[in-house]
């Protein structure tokens, strides 16, 4: 087992100066770390739209918005261009934070996901045809991690461009939703002849198109994953069947059009919104996190990976147990490198040498994926009366964790922090580093090269 330190690095506060204006108070939500542990964006949610749980759907289709609602990066508001700073649900490309997608809208109108390239300071529409925006509602976009690939989900039926053409293609059957599906995955590439270069227009001498968006699922939950790899190869995503009365997790190979059948877990009630990531060893294809708080497929409820074999002409599954544990889980994320997995739990059985859980709320825990075994938890910074400022109170929930890669020794970990003294209940931003050393028996496996357990798929 992997040995480990802990030091803080950033805290971000719950209380922030927006450009021209006086302290305003913010619920901060769901980070997401930069692949080297540089950088870590995040949504903001002024106290005055209501309880920290706020989420946009939450609201009646009607209402849906994100008025108010600002980004956030390492601490400061990020100011995007043109009038309009409201923005919510936000991802960016961890290798290099230089391409950061979001959602905008609502009051009334769609709401649309944009791609803000901080290089070259320009905002792009993503969810259009033909330059025009969406006529429905579209959402939760990823991005991969060179910013080539962008996902998002939509209740539009007329952004399937695959010709790239501006002009609506009729949606394929695997994509045509329905009453339990009625989320369109969409994939928007945007280097389709690979140069690197992205947003072109169509080639001037072949008039091949060089952007395109490819209706590629239909999901009956907004939250789909998207692998990091530089093309965006893989997806997973959820499907209610309503003759069977149950949740269904889907994994695809949308560039081949192959995805698994049956899925990857059945279960009576929705799985997590799930992680996943393309790899080329042990096999060739996705590794998926995704968590289940009840018994499905004969499996006992808990965390778990499935290892996607997608070089066979039928997707081949394995599932792996990371922790069947006694709490509530949740949110569960891979490091980009495929070394780690992070959730939040209230679990109080996960054994970590000298820690007890009896705080009865969630924490934060990590699992070296070479070990299968716990290597940190928020436990480990709670209530210490040396510890760093501000300190992390026993009963105060720690959720939605995000992964760097390691880099060199250290592992970083942002998370949500619900701080309850003083009790206001305002979730704030919180980066750890973990120090991660192997212990004496992994040295030689890891000289050799043979102590990973998944490679990455670049």
């Amino acid at each position: 087992m992997r040995m480990w330190l802990v030091s803080v690095v950033i805290v971000i506060a719950a209380l922030m100066l927006m450009p021209g204006q006086t302290q305003q108070a913010f619920h901060f939500r769901l980070p997401i770390i930069s692949d080297d542990g540089s950088e870590v964006l995040y949504q903001a949610i002024p106290v005055t739209m209501g309880q920290p749980a706020l989420d946009i759907f939450q609201m009646p289709v009607n209402n849906m918005s994100t008025l108010g609602m600002r980004l956030f990066l390492n601490g400061t508001p990020l100011v995007l261009p043109g009038q309009f700073q409201d923005a919510a649900r936000p991802h960016f490309s961890v290798s290099q934070g230089l391409h950061i997608v979001y959602m905008r809208g609502g009051n009334g109108t769609p709401l649309q996901v944009y791609l803000y390239d901080r290089q070259k300071g320009e905002e792009r529409l993503i969810s259009a045809i033909g330059g025009n925006p969406a006529a429905n509602h579209s959402v939760c976009p990823r991005v991969n991690k060179n910013g080539r690939v962008v996902l998002f989900v939509s209740l539009d039926q007329g952004l399937h461009d695959p010709d790239g053409n501006g002009a609506p293609d009729p949606l394929p059957v695997y994509a045509t939703p329905t009453s339990s599906a009625p989320w369109i995955v969409y994939i928007h590439d945007r280097d389709l002849d690979g140069n690197g270069v992205y947003d072109e227009p169509p080639d001037p001498v072949t008039g091949q198109p060089r952007v395109a968006t490819f209706a590629v699922a239909a999901t009956s939950s907004p939250y789909v994953g998207l692998s990091l790899d530089t093309g965006g190869t893989y997806i997973a995503y959820q499907v209610y069947d309503q003759s069977t009365k149950s949740w269904g997790l889907f994994v695809k190979d949308w560039r081949n059009n192959v995805w698994t059948d049956p899925p990857v877990a059945v279960s009576p009630v929705a799985f997590s919104a799930p992680s996943v990531i393309g790899i080329i060893q042990p096999v060739n294809g996705a590794l998926v996190a995704f968590t289940a708080n009840t018994a499905f497929n004969g499996n006992k409820a808990g965390v778990w990976l499935a290892e996607v074999d997608f070089s066979q002409a039928s997707p081949q599954v394995r599932l792996n147990p990371i922790s069947l544990n006694n709490g509530v889980n949740g949110a569960p994320v891979i490091s980009p490198d495929a070394s780690f997995i992070a959730f939040h739990t209230t679990a109080s059985d996960i054994v970590i040498p000298g820690l007890t859980d009896r705080n009865g709320v969630d924490d934060i825990y990590v699992f070296d994926l070479t070990t299968l075994t716990p290597i940190w938890s928020t436990l480990l910074v709670r209530n210490l009366p040396s510890g760093p400022l501000p300190p992390i109170g026993l009963f105060d929930p720690c959720v939605h964790p995000s992964l760097s890669s390691l880099v060199g020794s250290n592992l970083f970990i942002a998370f949500e922090h619900w701080l309850k003294d003083p009790a206001t209940g305002q979730p704030q931003i919180i980066i750890r580093k973990a120090q991660i050393q192997p212990t004496s028996n992994l040295l030689p496996l890891l000289r050799l090269g043979r102590a990973r357990r998944y490679v990455p798929l670049k």
